[in-house]
């Protein structure tokens, strides 16, 4: 990797962290806010619409982002056939969607979610016209303007929602956040990438970036139905209060992977894309994504894990209290996503959408496999069985990579086994300080300071080549600021 853009790459590394650390940590915060104004079966409602919407989206950008930030030569022309098939494809989706609430409302039994689902179906026609900016965003690595729209699209959405919530709106309130959260990133984004779309077409870019396109929306559409598949098997079988606890149990070890490993993924896509002639460079660099994700998730996570049982209590209120099992799991769960996304993403960056779409067929036949046993005992069987198919997806993700990269399973978990034996040393100190018979919130206080001393300290101490690495890239920009 040259200097160049490996100077580009920490500074886009940089703003990814402030958009996405500032980004949650507001959002986590409304979320907090939310969660003790509204009751458990209205998140649930808005969960169901929301997969279903989700899963549906996939259709609009038929993969042509992907491919377009992977095509190497790509122009107006280009960017102009994308907005107006993105276009159609929204509008012809959405008519879709409309006519099947109806139908997805009365299978969970749910007559309320007809229209829920068609109002939140709206986010798809409304998030296409800031979609080619943030092509170009991430085509130029201009990470700092995806920081400004999660900051400004953040705080004013989650104030709507919260003075809705207030208001006595339930689940429209939840509804209202997420479309006013979309229509201000696109405000935002475009008033900092001033692309206009022309009114020209072309059928020849069209198919090319459809072909190429039609294959990472396959691998995202497999991926995606068969992820939210856990979500449906609960909504089904059980209720939405228990949807509710399982997606809040997710929802906070996946504040930390969003915030942390999406972060580096997302710009080493690009960057993967770039040096994919360069098989040695890709491999460097993965490894760098892996080890440094592993030092700053593994404790994080092992942490949260450790003090889930009174962080629920004290941030959602007793009536929450039946997601925290749920949320012990996850954390376990989220450690094998640091291995599972990065060698995704060099599949993507170096263009073997080929192998993406195989792995998915040997992935999923066990995936049906585990939910349709665990969905019959109950919706905590159901987080543990994801548990173990996420390890097996490590195992699958990170096969490919041995041909393509030179970069084994087994090389991978040397490479993040030393973070993973100071993380549990530390998770062991904090869960027995858990024990201690004093005030919960002096309690968990202590847990997160002894915690992070135990951390840093043993890196210090063991030379944790991560440790050492990320000390060495932060104090020059540290002396720079001070």
């Amino acid at each position: 990797m040259s200097e160049n853009l490996k100077g580009k790459t920490i500074s886009c590394l940089f703003w990814q962290f402030c958009q996405k650390g500032v980004g949650q940590v507001v959002s986590f915060g409304i979320s907090v806010i939310l969660a003790r104004l509204l009751m458990p079966e209205e998140f649930g409602l808005v969960a169901l619409a929301g997969m279903f919407t989700v899963l549906t989206g996939i259709f609009i950008d038929c993969g042509m982002g992907t491919a377009l930030v992977q095509k190497k030569d790509a122009d107006d022309l280009d960017y102009s056939t994308m907005f107006w098939a993105q276009t159609a494809f929204s509008i012809i989706v959405y008519i879709i969607v409309f006519s099947l609430a109806p139908w997805f409302s009365l299978l969970f039994q749910m007559p309320k979610l007809a229209i829920v689902i068609r109002v939140s179906a709206l986010s798809m026609i409304l998030g296409t016209f800031g979609g080619i900016q943030s092509v170009i965003v991430t085509r130029r690595m201009e990470f700092k303007v995806y920081f400004y729209r999660t900051f400004i699209s953040s705080i004013l959405s989650g104030a709507i929602g919260i003075y809705l919530a207030f208001c006595g709106w339930g689940v429209w309130a939840l509804v209202t956040q997420n479309l006013s959260s979309i229509i201000i990133s696109t405000i935002t984004v475009f008033s900092q990438v001033r692309w206009i779309p022309q009114l020209t077409f072309s059928k020849e870019r069209f198919k090319a970036l459809f072909g190429v396109g039609a294959k990472f929306m396959a691998s995202s559409l497999i991926g995606t139905a068969f992820g939210q598949l856990k979500g449906y098997m609960v909504g089904l079988r059980y209720t939405a209060s228990d949807l509710a606890y399982y997606n809040r149990g997710e929802g906070v070890p996946g504040l930390f992977t969003r915030n942390i490993n999406s972060s580096i993924n997302n710009v080493l896509f690009p960057v993967f894309a770039k040096l994919q002639d360069d098989r040695d460079a890709v491999k460097q660099a993965v490894r760098r994504s892996i080890k440094t994700s592993s030092f700053l998730l593994f404790p994080l996570l092992l942490g949260v894990a450790a003090i889930s049982d009174k962080l629920v209590i004290i941030l959602y209120t007793e009536k929450w209290v039946a997601c925290i099992p749920f949320m012990q799991i996850f954390c376990i769960s989220e450690c094998f996503t640091i291995l599972n996304t990065a060698n995704l993403q060099v599949l993507r960056g170096i263009g073997e959408v080929n192998t993406l779409l195989k792995l998915e067929l040997y992935k999923k036949p066990v995936l049906v496999t585990i939910l349709g046993v665990t969905m019959f005992i109950s919706p905590l069987a159901i987080a543990i069985g994801m548990c173990v198919y996420g390890i097996y997806t490590m195992v699958v993700n990170a096969f490919p990579n041995r041909k393509f990269i030179n970069y084994h399973i087994k090389e991978q978990l040397r490479d993040v086994s030393e973070n993973a034996a100071v993380s549990i040393g530390m998770f062991i100190c904090i869960y027995l300080i858990g024990h201690w018979d004093i005030n919960p919130y002096i309690l968990i206080c202590i847990q997160v300071v002894i915690g992070t001393l135990i951390y840093c300290g043993l890196s210090e101490i063991f030379h944790l080549e991560s440790w050492q690495y990320i000390k060495g890239t932060v104090k020059p920009y540290i002396r720079k600021i001070f």
